[in-house]
């Protein structure tokens, strides 16, 4: 049952972030992607793919 609350606090704190970080990403392509990107995992409970190597153009 604790693991299950820990996960909820987790949950809202990374949402949190992302409702506070997006005014200032503004009308940045990247910046809203990596906001999209991040609530996809969140609301999918996937764990974000550290050897994925993006493309920087």
């Amino acid at each position: 049952m604790a693991d299950q609350s820990l996960s909820e606090q987790a949950r809202e704190a990374v949402l949190d972030a992302i409702i506070k970080a997006a005014p200032k990403v503004g009308n940045s392509p990247a910046g809203v992607r990596d906001l999209a990107e991040a609530y996809a995992l969140l609301e999918r409970n996937l764990v974000p793919v550290a050897g994925v190597v993006r493309n920087k153009t």
